[in-house]
């Protein structure tokens, strides 16, 4: 009887990676390049204040001095206030582009010398064991083929302090409209990739690697404005400004009532998840 052989996954290139995201930021404004490239502006901006505002408001109390990992950092959105509030912090990022944008924004903002640049893949920390008070996963994991994903989940939990915490966010499998449009199979030629992770897996896996994640907050009415009432405006008979208007509230619904059932598990696009040890 003739046994199958094991395929091995293809291989996660980031230097491929790398060189798309410096290209996208190359084409559009910064803050569209790593959210939602054609969105509004307001629905980026919802979003961006809901991940920063999410992330404030669930960090240990006393920031100043921690040692913080920044993992797919990006333009700075995270490390430039996470060293205004004093840690130290370590932004790595595959794309040279977004690591010199993070630079210079870090500079402007007087905080260049709390911020610290590093090239490397997601999936291959370079850091030795326990380094980090703090580690943030944004934006990353879904980024990431699953075998890549896996082995970045694990690579943060050993590099984070017996006490200390990861914040990840993660997008969800349960909203039928993400499903429609996170499917790719393989990292493309030009080095994207997008699938959809959702909340059970990242749990299961934590299991694996003796952790514990706990949502701590969704976002269900930024992924309706997102994904239902956005593309339908002219159908709602909604302006652009009253649009507009609403997203400036995302923010603050999804703060106060961002875990609501039914509404969180069916409409929410993504979670906040933090992770710590067993």
């Amino acid at each position: 009887m003739k046994t199958k052989k094991k395929t091995k996954p293809p291989r996660y290139d980031a230097i491929r990676a790398g060189s798309f995201w410096s290209q996208r930021l190359q084409s559009t404004d910064p803050l569209s390049a790593v959210l939602t490239y054609n969105a509004p502006a307001e629905l980026n901006r919802a979003y961006d204040e809901w991940e920063r505002k999410s992330l404030l408001d669930h960090l240990p109390a006393k920031m100043k001095g921690k040692r913080v990992l920044d993992l797919g950092s990006g333009i700075g959105r995270l490390s430039i206030p996470l060293a205004k509030l004093g840690a130290e912090v370590i932004a790595v990022d595959p794309s040279d582009g977004m690591r010199r944008h993070l630079a210079k924004e870090a500079k402007k903002a007087g905080v260049d010398d709390r911020v610290t640049t590093v090239s490397a893949s997601a999936d291959q920390i370079p850091f030795g064991d326990k380094l980090f008070d703090v580690a943030i996963c944004f934006g990353v994991l879904e980024h990431l083929p699953e075998h890549a994903r896996k082995t970045c989940l694990q690579e943060l939990i050993r590099v984070v302090s017996r006490k200390g915490k990861i914040f990840a966010v993660v997008n969800n499998f349960d909203n039928a409209l993400l499903r429609e449009t996170y499917g790719l199979k393989a990292q493309r030629k030009d080095g994207y990739f997008v699938s959809l992770v959702g909340l059970e897996w990242i749990q299961r896996q934590c299991r694996r690697f003796d952790a514990v994640a706990t949502v701590r907050t969704a976002n269900p009415f930024y992924a309706m404005a997102h994904y239902y009432l956005q593309p339908n405006l002219k159908k709602s008979g909604i302006t652009k400004r009253e649009f507009a208007e609403l997203c400036r509230q995302l923010p603050q619904l999804d703060a106060a009532h961002g875990l609501s059932e039914p509404l969180c598990r069916r409409m929410a696009s993504h979670y906040l998840v933090e992770i710590v040890r067993k």
